[in-house]
């Protein structure tokens, strides 16, 4: 049945259209596309980190369990003493409630890290489209991103999901603030300076992101005032 009304639907649109369709165009137009690239990355990312699934916990892994373990059951602390610890209140957050969750079944903290690893790659892929103008570019960064082995002990070890988590908000950061230059919205800068604040939550590394939202600015800016004096 389904078959049957695409057909009367395709027949009935080439009977009544106004103008030349181009089939090859808009299949080209269609595997090109923003979605379309996005379920690529999807795809790349479960083919190479898929079987990380089966990897026990490993080295620092089990520094993160003996901590939560350790630690006493009052969340404030977490933001306002480091306990000997790492001052990353978002991490230690995160895994308390993993560890309470689902103790020590890798599978779960696996696949967040394998979600999160993917999210950074379409993030990677939107900023790029924003500043390089071009898909293939944007598309050739993000795989690049996926593809290159220094990331790979980021997903595969579970003491790294901080970075990611970092990663993620820094990028959201860098975007949201690019948004904010093209539309004007205050919304924009808000959850951009949400995202700011959440990165440094994450990981000690966030202080580099208003350095980095800063040096956009500038970066756009000039090029702003360039194109007026031309």
């Amino acid at each position: 049945m389904c078959w049957i009304l695409m057909g009367l639907t395709i027949g009935i649109l080439h009977l009544y259209k106004k103008e030349e369709v181009d089939i090859f165009k808009e299949v080209k137009k269609t595997i090109t596309s923003v979605y379309a690239i996005i379920a690529y990355l999807f795809i790349i990312t479960v083919v190479l980190f898929f079987s990380g699934f089966a990897n026990y916990f490993v080295g620092d892994d089990f520094t993160w369990f003996r901590w939560v373990m350790d630690c006493c059951n009052n969340i404030v602390s977490y933001f306002t003493d480091s306990n000997g610890f790492f001052y990353r209140p978002g991490t230690k957050l995160y895994f308390s409630i993993m560890h309470s969750a689902f103790w020590l079944n890798q599978t779960v903290y696996h696949l967040v890290s394998l979600i999160l690893h993917f999210s950074v790659s379409v993030l990677i892929f939107l900023v790029s489209k924003r500043i390089l103008k071009s898909n293939l570019l944007s598309a050739v960064s993000a795989v690049l991103f996926l593809i290159l082995t220094g990331y790979s002990e980021a997903v595969f070890w579970i003491s790294s999901t901080g970075f990611l988590f970092n990663a993620v908000f820094a990028l959201l950061a860098i975007l949201f603030f690019i948004y904010y230059k093209e539309k004007k919205a205050n919304i924009y800068l808000a959850v951009s300076l949400v995202s700011i604040v959440l990165s440094l939550l994450f990981h000690e590394l966030g202080v580099v992101v208003p350095l980095l939202v800063i040096l956009y600015d500038i970066v756009s800016s000039s090029k702003s005032l360039t194109k007026q004096s031309l």
